[in-house]
């Protein structure tokens, strides 16, 4: 592929990939950054790419990468994870009844009620995708520990949905 193929390729499809990046690192300037690192790395690479589609599935990938890479040096990766699991809820909000709406927003009320070492252990659970013997492991608590917290956690969520729900129902 050649050099001003290439740029034109990328420039054309910028304003999809910052904003693929802005999805990520949540701040325009930090996303203008990503895409200009990208559009860097696939100069110095473009000897690998064979056809316009091949490269910007690169350029996709590459820039939720490097987004993901600068919110975890930023130190805000469970931050942003979970505004990114926040915003995939919302975006399924539109597709949902009523009743599933409520129950989501019940969801998100109680969620902030509970302590912050819950909701921590749950953000490392769920949004992080760690599993209960690396919790354990990072966290200085037996295994047993982990899944017991992580069940009582389960069980007041239900609790506070359910009671906001039936609060709902009643007004």
């Amino acid at each position: 592929m050649t050099e001003e193929l290439l740029v034109k390729s990328l420039l054309d499809a910028r304003p999809r990939l910052v904003a693929g990046a802005f999805a990520v690192v949540r701040d325009a300037h930090a996303a203008e950054d990503v895409f200009q690192e990208v559009l860097l790395r696939a100069l110095r690479m473009r000897e690998s790419f064979s056809d316009e589609g091949g490269l910007l599935a690169w350029a996709r990938v590459s820039a939720r990468n490097l987004g993901i890479d600068q919110v975890r040096r930023a130190g805000r990766l469970g931050e942003i994870l979970s505004e990114m699991a926040l915003d995939a809820l919302d975006a399924r909000l539109e597709e949902m009844g009523d009743a599933q709406r409520r129950r989501v927003e019940s969801m998100r009320v109680c969620m902030e009620k509970l302590p912050e070492e819950s909701r921590t252990l749950l953000r490392m659970r769920y949004d992080e995708g760690r599993k209960g013997e690396e919790l354990a492991r990072l966290l200085r608590r037996s295994e047993a520990a982990i899944y017991k917290a992580l069940s009582r956690l389960h069980q007041a969520l239900r609790k506070c949905i359910n009671e906001r729900l039936a609060e709902e129902g009643a007004a």
